[in-house]
């Protein structure tokens, strides 16, 4: 007997890059340090690119460009970890739980969330709320999402993370610093003193209240395709119902000093 399912739902996860610089900096801006040492005019925002490749404000999912030492998360490719199904309920008022999907060509697939998705301030109005322009899910070559219009964030909210931050990121730098893996001009930047005595460096305050925050969109519908034709037996039911699936990002845990976060997702599909 074939499965009635009121429920798909493709779950993915893993780290995001965005080399960006922040306000009152330009995004796309390469301000070299705080200090001008590098090369002026100095940055007046709290990440740099320490005379690296130039900032583009490009999410990326899977190749980090000159990816930092001193990660206190490790960098780990989006990919897709769980699919669950519900089973359509014949029972007024019941319903089935969402469970996992045990074997599935999607399992473990790489995602991106497009070759050139940025977080764009001015369509979204103000810092917290971007939009994702040219946003466009892939998930291998199997299946991609397209939403019907750019991503909104929604706003932040706390994490409690922020104390993780602080007591393992000085750790994660010390040991760096021993192995030769921190410039000058950086070392410089995360030793900044703290503005109150007895403090964190003043840079290291900073990047730990970000890191604390999480950022999700409004849920926004897509269009699925499938480029490479066959797909797996839950991607062709998601590609036959004519229910829109909706795209849901949470872009979490970001180090201004390693410019990389953690990203969750899902495209989920609920049958009426």
């Amino acid at each position: 007997m074939v499965t009635a399912y009121r429920q798909i739902k493709v779950n993915f996860a893993g780290s995001f890059q965005c080399r960006l610089a922040t306000d009152p900096d330009q995004s796309t801006s390469s301000l070299s340090d705080p200090y001008g040492d590098l090369r002026p005019p100095p940055a007046n925002g709290w990440t740099f690119d320490n005379n690296e490749t130039p900032f583009d404000r490009i999410i990326r999912c899977q190749t980090p460009v000159q990816l930092r030492s001193a990660l206190v998360d490790s960098w780990n490719p989006v990919r897709v970890t769980t699919i669950e199904t519900q089973q359509q309920s014949l029972v007024p008022g019941y319903e089935f739980p969402l469970v996992p999907v045990p074997a599935d060509p999607l399992l473990s697939v790489p995602v991106s969330l497009g070759a050139n998705a940025i977080f764009d301030t001015g369509p979204g109005g103000t810092a917290s709320f971007e939009k994702i322009q040219n946003c466009v899910v892939t998930l291998g070559a199997m299946l991609t999402a397209t939403p019907q219009s750019p991503p909104q964030l929604a706003g932040l909210t706390g994490t409690g993370a922020t104390a993780e931050y602080l007591t393992q990121k000085p750790l994660r730098i010390a040991w760096a610093l021993a192995a030769g893996q921190i410039t000058a001009t950086r070392a410089k930047v995360l030793a900044q003193p703290s503005t109150a005595p007895g403090g964190m460096p003043a840079y290291i305050e900073k990047y730990a209240a970000f890191f604390g925050y999480q950022e999700s969109i409004q849920p926004v519908g897509v269009t699925l395709t499938a480029p490479s034709g066959s797909v797996g037996l839950l991607a062709a039911i998601l590609l036959s119902w004519s229910t829109t699936p909706k795209l849901e990002l949470t872009f979490s845990r970001f180090d201004g000093d390693t410019l990389t976060g953690h990203v969750d997702g899902c495209i989920r599909a609920v049958q009426p």
